[in-house]
């Protein structure tokens, strides 16, 4: 019978710890890991820094899992110092970072960890074996049995904005280079430079995301630390030279961004070398960060009335970003409790403040540029005559901008209107149907592909033959003063091209006075556009066809049941029609599996889904609930009628061989439990609980029987 989907399991009790490392047998299983081993567990509330570890580098941890109903579970870790593996059933599961023959090991990284458990993980004891010589051991932040896709869904939702803050803050630091290399005050841009790459670095270390797009934690913890060492660089030399320009001091900046320099450099070679884990760099950083710190906010605290408002707003927004990097430092630390310090915030108050800055820049610029114009009006008679031809320009240019605006918003609409399309061949016909609109007054033809050829299918202007016969595939636009030809593209997840659509324009005399320089590249970048929200169509297609499919066997899968049979019922009392079910599941799987392997189990759920689709009739829905269990949804059946196709079916699945890689395994057997509407049920909305019944109690009589409702 279907059961429910418990939620997150937070696992925040029943550890226990052993200090030291376990031996391991000659068949290398850990000894600690079986029932009769003689390591002295003790209970701990969580599994971090337990009582008198200073003196072991190595610590187990374990637990008990508790019952809870997860379809693909998995146990996620926050974070573990510094290296790891997991057991279960004295098999290891998982490992993070090499251990050596004496169980230590090199420093792997600081990443999330997600552990898949097999599906009967209920009850069994998870192990842990860990080695630290950081100033922690063990978990810290989050520990809880869940969903894998709930896991993943919670790693990008995590990193969504750190994402966008990471973006902003490489934005800035392309237009700082940009502004160093071109513009004045080089020294500043560059620090704005340095500084903006150090908190995108900062930011991109810490996404969790990260390890999904390169698994390759050590790298990023190389990113976000060398990033973390380089931000008093930057942050130094701006003040040092924002302070300069107030006639202030400023020598006492000069050697402490100096001083971290030498530092960056010094832990940059230790660290590549080997001298020195990245790990053990943190704590020495970190006390000399808090020293300069606050070196500096004594020193700007002094002087902070003595400079500009602009100034004052970016030293205030880099002491923000200072009390986050402080508050991350007291969580890794374990001064204060685990939570998620959100670094990316501020990494954005640094960015919002640049931004608004250069906004300010940018208005005042504005005011000067009005005021340039005010003392230009008394030029304006002198150079009348040449504005009367100056503006004769203008006003073809005009035009031709107006030309082109009201193509641009006819290719928005366009686009617009494509979102609510459902199919790509939907997107095709509204494409056709409005292209037309988009290249008059020029005529044109809008062509799709039909097997290996071109079907013409929007013809508008004068007939003007195309140059489209026996041409598959154009790899890109192609135009110039006359013609183009454009075509409609998309590319899938695979990045394999699929030319959908062309589009040919011609020029003739009578329209020769437009823009047609201007309008050819215009063209192509809408239809770039077009079929770039074609591609999205055809995506959403094909998950939409994906999230209905079971990837095993090809049949629908729940959620298609569910809103089907919602639908069928409808149709059923609409038009007084008789509804069927049939809920099967096959005897003994698990033992199946335990004899042969899930491999054949998977094969022998193949094979029987594939023998219910030839089997039923072709309005019936064949459908797969889950694990071993399927069901048939059988619109203007009787039970009668039903009854006798499941005899029919329980015969052909007993002589059905099923053959997994060259042999023949044993033949399955299936229950069945039927209901129908109205002969066995007064209400049709009850129908897939009282198949259930029905199937639940054909279990009860022994198995490899059929078992119908009851009228209620």
């Amino acid at each position: 019978m279907s059961t429910s989907l418990a939620k997150d399991t937070s696992l925040d009790a029943g550890w226990e710890y052993a200090l030291g490392d376990s031996p391991f047998d000659s068949n290398g299983e850990p000894v600690w890991t079986k029932k009769d081993s003689s390591a002295q567990w003790q209970q701990i509330d969580f599994p971090a820094d337990p009582p008198a570890q200073s003196a072991f580098e190595n610590v187990w941890f374990r637990i008990t899992l508790p019952d809870v109903s997860l379809r693909d579970p998995v146990f996620f870790a926050s974070s573990i110092d510094l290296l790891a593996e997991a057991y279960l059933d004295g098999e290891r599961i998982y490992k993070h970072g090499q251990f050596n023959q004496d169980g230590s090991g090199k420093f792997a990284g600081w990443p999330w960890h997600m552990i898949i458990l097999p599906e009967d993980f209920a009850g069994k004891t998870l192990y842990f074996r860990v080695f630290s010589d950081y100033h922690k051991i063990g978990f810290w932040g989050e520990v809880k049995l869940s969903e894998r896709i709930d896991v993943l869904h919670q790693v990008v939702g995590e990193s969504s904005q750190g994402i966008i803050v990471a973006g902003i803050t490489l934005f800035i630091a392309l237009m700082a280079a940009v502004f160093a290399i071109f513009k004045g005050q080089r020294r500043q841009f560059l620090s704005v430079c340095f500084f903006s790459l150090a908190a995108a670095g900062l930011v991109l270390g810490d996404i969790p995301v990260m390890k999904l797009v390169w698994d390759q934690p050590l790298l990023w913890n190389y990113v976000g630390a060398y990033a973390y060492f380089l931000l008093p660089i930057p942050m130094f030399m701006l003040l040092a030279e924002w302070l300069s320009k107030a006639n202030l001091e400023v020598r006492h900046f000069e050697w402490l961004w100096k001083f971290h320099l030498g530092f960056l450099v010094v832990a940059g070679v230790g660290s590549l070398s080997g001298v020195v884990s990245i790990s053990q760099l943190y704590p020495i950083f970190d006390g000399i960060f808090i020293v300069t710190l606050l070196l500096l906010v004594g020193f700007v605290s002094f002087v902070f009335n003595r400079v500009r408002f602009e100034q004052k707003i970016l030293i205030l927004a880099y002491f923000g970003f200072c009390a986050v990097m402080l508050l991350d430092m007291f969580v890794a630390h374990g001064w204060i409790s685990w939570s998620s310090v959100p670094v990316s915030s501020g990494a954005l108050l640094f960015s919002v403040a640049i931004v608004g800055l250069s906004f300010n820049h940018y208005l005042f610029t504005q005011r000067r540029l009005a005021k340039l114009n005010i003392s230009l009006e008394s030029e304006v008679n002198e150079r009348t005559e040449q504005l009367t031809v100056m503006a004769e320009k203008e006003k073809l240019r005009s035009e031709g901008l107006l030309f082109q605006q009201q193509k641009l918003e006819i290719a928005s609409d366009i686009v617009l209107a494509l979102e609510s399309c459902h199919t790509l061949e939907q997107g095709i016909d509204k494409v056709g149907n409005a292209v037309a609109e988009l290249c008059q007054p020029f005529s044109g033809t809008f062509s799709i592909v039909n097997s290996d050829d071109w079907q013409d299918i929007q013809c508008w202007g004068r007939n003007i033959e195309m140059p489209t016969s026996g041409v598959t595939v154009i790899e890109h636009a192609i135009f110039d003063h006359e013609q183009g030809l454009f075509p409609f593209k998309i590319v899938n997840q695979q990045g394999l091209v699929r030319h959908v659509a062309l589009l040919q324009v011609k020029v003739t005399e009578e329209n020769s006075c437009y823009p047609v320089d201007q309008f050819m590249p215009l063209l192509e970048r809408a239809v770039e556009k077009i079929s770039i929200t074609l591609a999205n169509i055809a995506l959403r297609e094909e998950l939409q066809r994906f999230s209905y499919e079971d990837v095993l066997t090809n049949l629908k899968n729940r959620r298609f049941f569910t809103e089907v049979l919602e639908y069928e019922i409808a149709s059923s009392e609409r038009n007084k029609e008789p509804l069927s079910l049939l809920i099967c599941d096959i005897d003994h799987f698990k033992k199946f599996n335990d004899t042969y392997g899930h491999p054949a189990g998977d094969e022998a759920l193949k094979t029987l889904a594939g023998l219910l689709s030839r089997f039923f009739r072709q309005a019936d829905i064949v459908c797969r609930l889950g694990g071993e269990e399927f069901i048939v949804i059988m619109p203007r059946a009787k039970g009668g009628d039903c009854l006798q196709r499941a005899e029919q079916l329980t015969h052909a699945v007993e002589n059905t061989k099923i053959e997994y890689e060259g042999e023949l395994l044993d033949s399955l057997t299936i229950s069945i439990g039927i209901a129908s509407w109205p002969e066995l049920s007064v209400d049709p909305k009850q129908l897939f609980q009282q198949a259930d019944l029905a199937l639940y109690k054909a279990k009860e009589s022994g198995r490899n029987c059929i078992r119908m409702s009851k009228l209620n």
